[in-house]
């Protein structure tokens, strides 16, 4: 049986805190699954889908990767931890095929999680939002990757 751990109301965690839910369960906020860092390009682990590739070169020619999924692998406070994974409060994103991975974008504050913070920032969770720079393209981040 996995228990999961669940944070809600207003809680703001300070400082290097890892986070353990017991039986491999998922950190929930507000009943929501909080998104972790991953591996830019780490196949089978994206958090989300963009809704086109980077056009560059420009048409008629193909983009030079296709690939839509979109990774987040930097939260730019990464002090706390659940299951030694660090959770994302805003941060880094990208674009692109498998080990690739190579349009930059930007996780933005979490709009589904207003309460629970880590120093301040609001811990971003499934549903959240990002955006793809080179396009301006917005990305829905549907898979926690938790596990």
């Amino acid at each position: 049986m996995m228990a999961d751990l669940h944070l809600s109301n207003l809680l703001n965690l300070k400082g290097n805190l890892k986070l353990v839910a017991s039986s491999g369960g998922l950190l929930k906020v507000n009943g929501v699954e909080a998104l972790v860092e991953v591996s830019r390009g780490q196949a089978g682990q994206s958090h989300g889908l963009a809704p086109s590739p980077v056009p560059i070169p420009p048409p008629p020619a193909a983009p030079s990767e296709p690939g839509l999924d979109v990774w987040i692998f930097k939260s730019f406070n990464a002090t706390v931890t659940i299951n030694d994974k660090k959770i994302i409060t805003q941060g880094m994103c990208a674009q692109g095929d498998p080990g690739k991975a190579s349009w930059p974008g930007m996780v933005q504050q979490s709009l589904n999680n207003p309460g629970v913070k880590i120093n301040s920032i609001p811990i971003n969770v499934v549903g959240d939002l990002g955006v793809i720079l080179p396009t301006g393209a917005p990305v829905s981040f549907t898979q926690h990757r938790q596990q």
